[in-house]
């Protein structure tokens, strides 16, 4: 059994790491989409097929119930160039698909962590390649293939990405992890860099429309602690609003922002963990909303209570009565799916779970909700596979 790290969103994770599926090319059988309100598990590929290997998907981004992408990746433990390798899946309505993507020349550790889904063809993809320090790693899907566009800027760490149209797309995080605040945007010839003074970790951008986007995180406190930060463009500049911090006991105490969805300018989420695990205290879910003027904690189910972390990780917001969220309940391999839903009055706790945990999250605009990730696996080999499941 091997265990290695990795960074998630900016969280270090411990993973066991990954099985595969045989042959690893392309998935096969066709899941049944059965809408009855439960998640259920679609076949995925694992490019790393041997007992150590570790594999996930981070991100997810649909156009239709025909045509999704989901990015994450690959670890081929074996390999005699060990790190990370960068993996693109695609859904054509029948089965989840490997396309190949292109890493880094210049180091063998490459990272997808966010991915925003324009038009059949025009899809971005963003990361990460090397280790501390960090620099950019871009890659663009035209309908053909996926080309590097960005690779190599230092002090680059891309964690999410958003757009609207072909000269509108955005990515956030941080110069390192942690730096400034980052965030970059395309017009359609170049990218542009927006620094945020202060040691702050994007994890989430959302874009409504060019007039108004929020990017949210963390803020590290004398390098220990963290408080949240969500900051908004106006069209002109980005101004930071305050954000609840649901744990301050201790000045070590971390609070994270996640994910950002909106239904409207005056009804946005953003999903949080609170924690503190040198004092004993697990990771903790919470919910925030935006009304227009402020942002303010909502009740939020916390599953795992005092003894196991309960993680939110991503949103998807179809309607001001039809917001859900997803992660995980558990300690590693332990973990269960988790996925709350907000009915315009409260949050409730989906009723079915299973192992693995959702990392991301997309609506498939025909009803439908993906949930990705990655899960433990103990037979025939022990690893970390990717996960899949939809909720219709």
């Amino acid at each position: 059994m091997r265990i290695r790290s990795f960074i998630l969103g900016g969280a270090i994770v411990v993973s066991i790491l990954a099985l595969s599926l045989p042959g690893g090319a392309a998935a096969a059988q066709a899941p049944s989409m059965t809408c009855d309100g439960q998640w259920h598990k679609v076949r995925t590929v694992d490019p790393a097929p041997n007992n150590g290997d570790y594999n996930a998907l981070v991100a997810v981004s649909a156009l239709s119930a025909t045509d999704a992408w989901a990015v994450g990746i690959g670890d081929d433990f074996d390999s005699p160039a060990p790190g990370y390798r960068t993996l693109a899946e695609h859904w054509d309505g029948t089965a989840w698909t490997r396309v190949p993507m292109p890493d880094s020349t210049k180091t063998t550790w490459n990272q997808m962590n966010g991915v925003a889904a324009i038009s059949h063809d025009d899809v971005w993809a963003v990361g990460n390649e090397g280790t501390s320090p960090y620099g950019s790693l871009i890659e663009h899907w035209d309908g053909t293939s996926w080309t590097i566009q960005d690779d190599g800027t230092p002090d680059t760490y891309l964690t999410s990405v958003s757009g609207l149209g072909a000269n509108d797309v955005w990515a956030a995080g941080s110069t390192n992890y942690i730096g400034n605040g980052l965030i970059v945007h395309w017009d359609g010839t170049a990218w542009s860099r927006t620094l945020i003074p202060g040691a702050i970790y994007f994890r989430a951008i959302q874009e409504l429309s060019p007039t108004d986007i929020w990017a949210v995180g963390q803020q590290s406190v004398n390098g220990e602690g963290d408080l949240t930060v969500a900051v908004h463009f106006d069209g002109v500049s980005w101004k930071r609003f305050g954000t609840p911090n649901p744990l301050r006991i201790h000045d070590i105490d971390q609070n994270w922002l996640t994910s950002v969805a909106a239904v409207s300018s005056t009804d946005v989420w953003a999903t949080g963990i609170a924690r503190d695990h040198d004092y004993g205290i697990v990771d903790r879910p919470f919910t925030i909303h935006w009304d227009g003027a402020h942002w303010s904690l909502v009740s939020t189910p916390d599953p795992g209570g005092p003894t196991e972390d309960t993680d939110l990780w991503s949103l998807v917001a179809l309607g001001s009565h039809d917001v859900w969220a997803v992660g995980s309940v558990g300690n590693e391999p332990d973990w269960s799916t988790f996925s709350i839903h907000w009915d315009g009055s409260a949050w409730t706790q989906s009723s079915s779970s299973t192992g693995g945990r959702f990392v991301a999250a997309a609506a498939d605009t025909a009803g439908g909700i993906w949930g990705v990730g990655d899960r433990s696996v103990s037979h025939p080999f022990i690893g970390t596979a990717t996960l899949a499941q939809h909720l219709c």
